[in-house]
């Protein structure tokens, strides 16, 4: 009867450390540092067939996410990394939001980016990345926008007025205002800083959750 024990035991150990789950995680990950982001995603839909909770879920739908944005899927990175904001971790939401910002970026979608990247901080004001990334777009749009202005009085006025309007109004779509991006900035830096629990930030430009 002991014996029976013993074995009972033994085996619900050997049960306990197989997991289907992490395991398919793992080599997604190792598949991703590997720049084999197709290899990746096939562990990833593996792993989602043993995923034991939504939290699991949400958390491969991040790495999704990365998989999709390294092989230049920018819309179907934004959507997952939109579902893996679902998720209750605040740590988790914030990095999320970074990348869809990343995303946006990518796209040249400015005003959808420096709304990601806001949001971001609105979860952690302290988010030095989100802090950065909406610095360097600032920064980028003020240089176009005087690329622009000496273009302009080089050439001077040329072209339909019409469709003059018509590019502007599209351009402003893409992109924030200048004023708009210093303000955004400016109450950020007034908000009070709220640390979050977790890990610090990786140092590489893309956020990565596992």
């Amino acid at each position: 009867m002991k014996k029976n024990i013993v074995i009972i035991f033994t085996a619900l150990l050997l049960i306990a450390w197989i997991d289907p789950f992490k395991d398919a995680v793992e080599n997604g990950n190792r598949s991703y540092e590997k720049n084999d982001s197709k290899k990746a995603l096939e562990y990833y839909k593996e792993a989602e067939k043993q995923a034991p909770d939504d939290k699991q879920k949400a958390m491969l739908d991040f790495n999704r996410g990365d998989a999709h944005y390294q092989l230049g899927n920018y819309d179907i990175a934004v959507d997952k990394f939109k579902s893996s904001i679902a998720s209750e971790n605040p740590d988790l939401q914030k990095k999320a939001l970074l990348n869809i910002g990343n995303s946006y970026l990518k796209q040249k979608k400015y005003k959808e980016a420096a709304d990601s990247y806001i949001k971001a901080l609105e979860i952690d004001p302290n988010y030095g990345k989100a802090k950065k990334n909406l610095e360097y777009l600032l920064k980028e749009q003020k240089n176009k926008d005087q690329n622009g202005n000496d273009n302009k009085n080089e050439s001077g006025d040329q072209g339909n007025s019409k469709d003059k309007k018509e590019n502007d109004s599209k351009n402003s779509e893409k992109k924030m205002s200048d004023i708009q991006a210093r303000n955004l900035l400016e109450s950020m830096k007034n908000k009070p800083v709220r640390k979050q629990k977790g890990k610090g930030d990786g140092t590489k430009y893309l956020e990565k959750y596992w």
